[in-house]
């Protein structure tokens, strides 16, 4: 679709949220529903937020935000996104754990809303396209929620990096990406990203703003104090990580090799990972050069962003399965132009969607749940993924 296309879309998707009298029934309805998983579930959990509240308080203290005595429940997050649950450290927990439960389904309406933008739909296929997706990634949803986790809130990030990208607001685009940096550091996927796109103003913003916000927490400690907050997190990371990576969820592809080759000497395995980082690293540069030339699509970004998103778990080296959230975009865009894929690669790619959606203990029973997951194959669903986001920019599709 045409630049001039995305930007009419955009102007539409104001409207996706005027109100009329059956959206506010349904927006009631949904409230309620809402409200009741909170308080007879989800309240009852929400341990991953509460070790973000825990490092709030203990930045405005001055305390050491990484000890080893709080176990599998350590904060390993940039000191200075400690700085960004301050506030609500400041409430008591139980309103707190409201307050960050709002703040989850606020992001993802917003990615709803920013995706929509994106992918240029027309209003009457919104709704449609952001039920099936949600119901493919419905697993994985309920559980960043139950849990209280922070990959919401960096979708959103990301997804409103992508929307800047597209609309060449580089700095908006590079603040968004530098603000995602302080949670998550392997979205410094996108940094090669933008220097082959040339948005080096983007790579410019994003690198400066995290460079100066790690240096906001030397507020509550001090400027020698802050140096040895600052060398804790990355010590944190390198004594926690290893023991991880062959955990029954880690769902990676390092995960995924660990797990499934079990007698593979080490050096194979690391050679086996490296290859299918290269290999990965070159079709990415592929669909790239491919959206700069030829008959490309007039938003290479749209699909290239899916594709990096779904990177962030499948690379990084302790990927969760809830972490397959990112995916939000790449399986929108696949629901998108489901009609424009080969009659064959249609009933693959149905299958696919349905195991990701179904893939529960309650459906599936314990033996072969437990088979899936212990042998991380989501990243199997996922390699299809991929292919089929190659395929349509081999096609000239998306």
């Amino acid at each position: 679709m045409p630049r001039a296309g995305i930007r009419h879309a955009a102007e539409e998707g104001k409207s996706y949220l005027l109100p009329s009298f059956s959206r506010l029934v349904l927006i009631t309805v949904i409230g309620l529903m809402l409200a009741a998983v909170y308080f007879f579930g989800v309240r009852k959990d929400m341990s991953d937020f509460g070790v973000c509240y825990k490092a709030g308080q203990r930045v405005i203290a001055g305390e050491t935000l990484y000890r080893a005595s709080d176990g599998h429940l350590q904060f390993k997050y940039s000191p200075p996104s400690a700085i960004f649950f301050a506030p609500l450290s400041l409430l008591p927990y139980g309103p707190a754990k409201l307050v960050w439960y709002i703040l989850e389904f606020v992001c993802l309406a917003g990615i709803f809303v920013l995706s929509a933008r994106i992918f240029g739909i027309e209003k009457k296929m919104a709704a449609a396209l952001f039920a099936w997706t949600f119901l493919v990634l419905l697993k994985f949803l309920a559980r960043e929620i139950e849990l209280g986790q922070v990959n919401l809130f960096i979708l959103f990030l990301l997804t409103l990096m992508l929307n800047f990208l597209i609309k060449e607001r580089e700095t908006g685009a590079g603040l968004s990406w530098g603000i995602s940096l302080f949670f998550k550091p392997y979205v410094l996927i996108f940094l090669p990203y933008l220097v082959f796109k040339k948005r080096l103003k983007a790579a410019a913003f994003g690198l400066g703003l995290f460079g100066v916000g790690l240096a906001v927490p030397a507020f509550f400690y001090g400027f020698q104090g802050n140096l040895a907050v600052l060398k804790e997190w990355p010590a944190t990371l390198s004594l926690s990580t290893p023991r991880l990576l062959g955990v029954y969820d880690n769902a990676s592809l390092s995960g995924f090799l660990l797990k499934t080759f079990t007698g593979m000497p080490s050096s194979m395995l690391t050679g086996t990972l490296v290859l299918s980082v290269l290999i990965i690293a070159a079709v990415m540069l592929e669909m790239m050069k491919r959206g700069r030339s030829g008959p490309a699509p007039e938003i290479p970004e749209a699909l290239e962003g899916a594709f990096l998103l779904v990177l962030i778990p499948f690379l990084s080296p302790l990927g969760w399965y809830y972490n397959y959230l990112y995916s939000w975009l790449a399986v929108m865009l696949i629901i998108r132009f489901f009609r424009k894929l080969p009659t064959a690669w249609k009933i693959i790619q149905v299958i696919n969607f349905a195991v990701i959606g179904s893939s529960l203990v309650e459906i599936w029973g314990w033996t072969l749940f437990r088979f899936y997951t212990q042998h991380s194959l989501v990243v199997v669903n996922y390699l299809i993924v991929l292919v089929t986001l190659f395929y349509f920019r081999a096609k000239r599709i998306a």
